[in-house]
């Protein structure tokens, strides 16, 4: 486009132009900006802001790469704080430090009486788990995860309360009610209320009805959970006071003394020969959460910066377009008493400027476009929509960042401005 530009210029306008951009003042916005900058700026700064908007073309070029930027890093940042909020909120849901996992089931009342002896523990669960096949007119259904798990909660338990989004979570006294994950009842069309029947494989058949749907989030592949009252299951089968899987909550509640407790609690019970097939604190969710997250935003965050370096490069460009187009300018205000430190600041304040105008532009789009691309990116990730919380340190961040950007990148401009002598640019043709 510049060059298309360029090669419709005759020959008369080219001899007789100066490169000082006669047309402004011609439109509204440039009459506006003369008012303004003849009511409040000083003579230099309000040079500095007619020569922003002296070539618009030049300046729409630059500005998109400058927004582009920073709306990128803007998103980047309220999806890094999105993701982090959300993931705040699933483990809040856990309220226990430290989970074990043995090979064969355990007697409830001998595993929780043993756990609960360490002082650091303030609460104990077992709990019974066994897979699962969903069936509705004798065909299993498709589950979210890979392969179904029905898993007791003993009465009254708050150790995980899930993100219940219709329905509602398991009560004291419910008989044969279930919780399922919401994406599995969409994929089956399984309704609030209705009966389903679970295939406990060697534990035989038996109907449950579905009081509530929840939501997780979750990163790899992992058994669909089918939460169900503890006592109701033993009440289905043949099992009673076993358990597979057991949750502490641990006082602190400290990684310390998460991991002192795991580390006690799997040592006490292989001594009996029970072996524990698993272990996993809190803790090491979040660490599991955070290093799964970090490759994902370190990608965005380095494109990101790779768009900022452009933009710096191209108003370097622009700035330095600029300094030959005003070569005579330059010389006649040298020759009316301007000095150098007035003509640097000029042309760095010219950068500034433009920086940011690309922060106000950025600011407003970001917010915008910010909600729908973090539930975009949850869906694509984890199949749930993020919790969102736009990043306002991030704004103040972006704005110093791209004053910065801006002042390095006109330096070397100013400098060549400063540079010229009276006699070569009044001689410049």
């Amino acid at each position: 486009i510049p060059v298309f530009n360029g090669a419709l210029v005759t020959v008369r306008a080219a001899i007789a132009s100066y490169g000082l951009g006669g047309n402004f003042g011609t439109s509204r916005l440039d009459r506006g900006i003369e008012r303004v900058s003849r009511r409040f700026l000083s003579a230099p700064n309000a040079m500095a802001l007619a020569n922003v908007f002296r070539r618009k073309g030049r300046l729409g070029l630059t500005q998109l790469v400058l927004i582009t930027a920073g709306t990128l890093f803007l998103m980047v940042m309220t999806l890094s704080n999105s993701i982090q909020l959300t993931v705040d909120n699933e483990l809040a849901r856990r309220d226990y430090q430290t989970r074990l996992q043995f090979e064969d089931n355990q007697r409830i009342d001998r595993i929780v009486r043993m756990t609960e002896s360490l002082p650091e523990v303030s609460q104990a669960e077992l709990r019974f788990q066994q897979p699962t096949s969903i069936l509705r007119a004798g065909q299993a259904t498709k589950e979210a995860g890979t392969g179904g798990m029905l898993i007791g909660v003993p009465d009254n338990s708050d150790l995980i309360l899930p993100r219940i989004v219709a329905g509602r979570w398991l009560q004291a006294g419910d008989d044969r009610a279930v919780v399922m994950n919401e994406e599995t009842a969409e994929d089956n069309d399984i309704a609030l209320g209705e009966q389903v029947t679970l295939d406990l494989g060697e534990l035989g058949d038996s109907k449950w009805q579905v009081v509530g749907f929840y939501r997780v989030l979750s990163v790899v592949p992992e058994s669909d959970a089918v939460y169900a009252p503890q006592d109701a299951i033993f009440n289905a089968t043949t099992k009673h006071n076993v358990g597979q899987v057991l949750l502490v909550r641990t006082h602190p509640a400290t990684p310390a003394t998460a991991a002192a407790v795991t580390t006690q609690l799997k040592d006490m019970f292989e001594q009996r020969h029970w072996e524990v097939a698993d272990t996993q604190t809190i803790y090491e969710d979040r660490s599991f959460f955070d290093n799964f997250f970090a490759q994902y935003l370190g990608m965005l965050f380095g494109l990101a910066f790779i768009m900022a370096i452009v933009g710096g490069i191209g108003l370097t460009g622009s700035l330095s377009i600029s300094v030959v187009e005003r070569t005579r300018e330059i010389g006649v205000m040298r020759a009316i008493g301007a000095k150098t430190p007035v003509l640097m600041l000029m042309f760095i304040l010219e950068g500034v400027l433009q920086g940011l105008v690309s922060w106000l532009v950025a600011v407003p789009i970001s917010f915008v476009v910010g909600r729908p691309l973090a539930n975009v990116v949850g869906q694509a990730m984890f199949s749930v929509n993020l919790d969102y919380q736009y990043d306002l340190q991030a704004v103040l961040m972006w704005l110093g960042l791209v004053v910065v950007i801006a002042i390095l990148a006109s330096i070397m401009p100013a400098r060549s401005a400063v540079s010229i002598s009276v006699r070569e640019s009044l001689a410049y043709a």
